[in-house]
């Protein structure tokens, strides 16, 4: 769906076919957590926090409530 998207952008066209439908499980509800930092210093870390701004991106850009929601977390040590 995201390459479909960023494809419709440019004006290019595209079919998506599932067979059980569009974003049926996990990685259609990205119900992981985004972190923003936790990838600084290594070879993902650009990569890791341009995913994290396109999060917030699609959530102001696209129509309706997506779900997206930024919360504020702590590191909390456990002995």
């Amino acid at each position: 769906v995201s390459i479909a998207y960023q494809l419709g952008l440019r004006g290019v066209r595209s079919t998506l076919v599932d067979k059980v439908g569009l974003c049926p499980a996990a990685s259609g509800k990205a119900g992981g957590f985004l972190a923003l930092d936790w990838n600084d210093g290594s070879s993902v870390g650009p990569l890791s926090r341009r995913s994290f701004e396109l999060h917030q991106h699609l959530a102001d850009t696209l129509p309706g409530d997506t779900g997206y929601r930024r919360l504020t977390c702590e590191l909390a040590g456990f002995p």
